[in-house]
């Protein structure tokens, strides 16, 4: 109980602070928010009512409750399953919203037909562009479903294996600005690997090489992710600063993005870009819009972290890092020329994409566990079209959910110990390998771009491994073999608490 005081006096009155450049929030008001979250922590019990069927509710005021989930998600929805519920609720402005944990809730919520996806993130996600905030109207019938059909069409095999030479000759181009050595934070410079690839997947050649305005989108969705604050978040009304720079990035990069889709609209020449191939299939300017903005938020984030992560911890653990680079080795030696000297990026954007993906078991098995440990958000769906009877509750028509994945991947009953990075877990034969797993989704919602994401972490680290030495080093610039914990509070990506630094040698061309 005392734990779960502090957590919302901390929380709740740490916000309001850092909100001040937001909204002006005075000592008084602090007060006020304080002394309110002391009442709600006094007051912090379950209620459950007479009727065995419905799910308990946090009491205290719901502005604390929902100010503590969106500052921090994860601790709050731990902390309050850790009291032995597996299910509880909490209201977010009107809405009702309920926590969901163990095995019968968790197959409903990934299972159920009746729990709508994209209906659940509209509400609790906080910093994907959305184009009705600055007044763009798209299709309403445009769904998740919508989105992925697209996407298997732009990135299906044959497209996927015509554009990789490109993606190795933008990324080789990227890694030789870092220069022959030094150091860089890997969730900086690796990040914006992962994010050039997806623009040149998703957009056209005109953008993915104009580095000017691929820094500028880069500047904007990073504003847009700094704009999910809880102010932002519960008082949409209030002509706070985050609500001004979330519409001033959504326009930015409307903008931005249109300007290349008229470009190629006018093109004398037709390509075989995403935007020529929307174009001709009598896509609307907005809606190709919309896409590239989901395709590339979505990308980045999971991408992008997953291909962070996994460099830190090879770096960490040498022994895998040695399987790593033999394996991608065999991969050059059986797919390439071993006499050709040309350089390395060139020669391993020959090798075809079936060897990526099925000739690669130490890097599956690597991005797997550094999944599972460092990425562990909170899914969102919403109940949409009547009452569902779970464990024993009922989960009411109209009513928000929202499942902490470390409910599975950081529990010991499936994961022992597990908070240790262990590729080994998911070697053929273990009992671990047969545990539940959801970091590429699961159910009703399998991730569509899971192959495009895990070739691209290959691709990174094919090149990463091979070309460059490199070890852990802390600010100071010393060795480390420490490695920074994940901040699961972060609602978009799991980066670290704490800045870190890989020192690197260049070692082949």
């Amino acid at each position: 109980m005392a734990d779960l005081i502090n957590l919302n006096i901390t929380y709740l009155h740490s916000s309001l602070s850092n909100a001040g450049s937001q909204w002006t929030v005075s000592p008084a008001m602090l007060a006020v928010a304080s002394a309110s979250a002391l009442i709600v922590g006094t007051t912090y019990f379950l209620k459950a009512g007479s009727d065995p069927t419905r799910i308990p509710q946090l009491g205290g005021f719901s502005i604390a409750n929902a100010w503590v989930f969106f500052s921090k998600r994860y601790e709050f929805l731990v902390a309050n399953h850790a009291r032995g519920y597996e299910m509880f609720s909490f209201n977010v402005l009107q809405h009702k919203v309920v926590a969901m944990s163990g095995v019968e809730p968790r197959h409903v919520f990934f299972h159920d037909k009746n729990l709508a996806f994209q209906e659940g993130y509209a509400l609790l996600m906080g910093a994907s562009p959305k184009l009705e905030d600055i007044k763009v109207e798209v299709d309403s019938s445009e769904n998740v479903s919508a989105l992925n059909k697209r996407l298997a069409k732009i990135l299906r095999r044959d497209r996927l294996q015509d554009v990789i030479p490109t993606l190795f000759s933008d990324v080789n181009k990227r890694m030789e600005a870092w220069g022959k050595e030094g150091r860089l934070n890997p969730f900086d410079k690796i990040n914006n690997l992962v994010f050039q690839m997806t623009v040149r997947m998703a957009s056209c050649s005109e953008l993915a090489t104009n580095y000017d305005d691929l820094q500028r989108m880069n500047e904007l969705y990073w504003k847009l992710e700094k704009s999910a604050t809880p102010v932002g978040l519960l008082l949409p009304w209030l002509p706070s600063q985050a609500r001004r720079d979330k519409k001033e990035a959504t326009r930015g990069l409307f903008d931005l993005i249109s300007h290349y889709i008229t470009l190629r609209r006018n093109a004398e020449v037709p390509s075989s870009d995403a935007f020529d191939f929307l174009i001709a299939e009598g896509e609307k300017d907005e809606e190709i819009v919309a896409f590239v903005l989901s395709v590339i938020f979505a990308g980045v984030i999971n991408t992008g972290m997953l291909s962070c992560w996994t460099t830190i911890y090879l770096g960490a653990h040498p022994e895998w890092k040695a399987k790593a680079v033999a394996e991608i080795q065999k991969l050059i030696e059986t797919h390439t020329d071993t006499t050709s000297t040309l350089p390395l990026h060139q020669r391993l954007s020959a090798i075809p994409i079936s060897a990526w993906e099925d000739e690669m078991p130490v890097l599956e098995l690597v991005t797997r566990e550094t999944l599972r440990i460092s990425n562990n958000g909170t899914l969102l769906r919403r109940n949409v079209v009547e009452d569902i009877a779970v464990a024993g509750k009922t989960l009411p028509r109209g009513a928000f959910m929202a499942y902490q994945m470390g409910d599975v991947h950081l529990n010991a009953t499936y994961y022992p110990d597990p908070l240790k990075w262990d590729p080994a877990r998911f070697a053929g034969g273990s009992a671990q390998n047969a545990s539940p797993y959801i970091g590429w989704g699961t159910g009703r919602h399998p991730c569509s771009g899971m192959k495009v994401a895990k070739f691209e972490v290959k691709m990174i680290l094919a090149l990463m491994l091979t070309r460059y030495e490199y070890t852990l080093v802390d600010a100071a610039g010393a060795p480390t073999m420490q490695i920074p914990e994940p901040n699961r509070n972060d609602i978009h990506q799991a980066r670290p608490k704490t800045d870190c630094f890989i020192k690197f040698k260049k070692v082949m061309e």
